[in-house]
């Protein structure tokens, strides 16, 4: 039975709810006209796609030719399934952008690297993280206050925390970074994830955060749970996490506009 919240959130926001079994997507439209590039912006709450939606009507408005769809999932919802269930409901998308992912230290970056989780019954030393100089030299300088085994336990080498909730005999579990091996004996939760950065794409959100905040953006790793692009990717290989004002999304929506999409299709066709 749907919460009343959730027809509340879909009333506030005048968006669509998506419901099955695998639980309930509420899909928010800015749509303006049929067939026309189409973006996909995820959330993990509604507050996550606001500055987007309204950048999208901003946009629009001034006659760009671009569509966009803010995704939320609701407590419960398995995203993966949910978003291949959905997918042709959805449709044909130029990109899909996680704007739930944090900035690191409240400035502008975007993730180019991101860990995975494993789980394990006893903890052992886990190999550290590959970091070439010139990201080591960047993320030092992006995160000056933070001291060398804040950074270290964070981006190279995490600890090993309690598995909050495994059956029976317990067990315990960190974040693996992409080109660390998987060590004997432990479980891949979750897979690391490592973005493109030489892409249109990036190129496209580099821009707009650029010009929107007036600051350098730097492609830094993030130690964020990479599960919600992991499911993106059922929609459009094009994935990326970007969040910024309502300028940032206004300038992002118009180079998306003009990168090549896949050929169209959705539900109405």
């Amino acid at each position: 039975m749907m919460h009343p919240a959730a027809f509340q959130l879909a009333a506030e926001l005048g968006g669509t709810l998506l419901n099955g079994v695998t639980g309930s997507l509420l899909v928010v439209e800015r749509i303006k006209g049929h067939g026309l590039p189409q973006v996909a912006v995820l959330g993990r709450g509604a507050a996550d796609v606001l500055e987007s939606l309204v950048a999208a009507e901003r946009v629009q408005a001034e006659g760009l030719e671009v569509n966009l769809l803010a995704l939320v999932p609701l407590p419960g919802c398995d995203l993966a399934a949910a978003l291949g269930l959905h997918r042709r409901r959805i449709g044909a998308l130029v990109a899909a952008l996680d704007a739930g992912l944090p900035w690191l230290g409240g400035k502008p970056m975007l993730p180019r690297r991101l860990p995975g989780r494993i789980f394990r019954a006893t903890p052992l030393p886990l190999a550290k993280a590959p970091m070439g100089p010139l990201e080591k030299s960047e993320l030092k300088a992006f995160l000056a206050d933070w001291e060398k085994d804040r950074r270290k336990m964070t981006f190279r080498r995490p600890e090993w925390r309690e598995a909050p909730h495994h059956a029976e005999h317990g067990g315990f579990e960190t974040d693996l970074w992409p080109g660390v091996p998987l060590p004997d004996g432990a479980e891949l939760r979750v897979a690391p994830l490592e973005l493109p950065c030489a892409t249109p794409l990036m190129e496209v959100l580099r821009t707009a955060l650029r010009k929107a905040t007036g600051m350098p953006v730097p492609l830094l790793p993030m130690p964020a749970d990479p599960s919600p692009l992991h499911a993106l990717r059922l929609l459009t290989p094009e994935i990326a996490a970007f969040r910024g004002p309502e300028r940032a999304w206004e300038l992002a929506l118009a180079g998306l506009s003009r990168l090549p999409g896949p050929p169209h299709f959705c539900a109405r066709c």
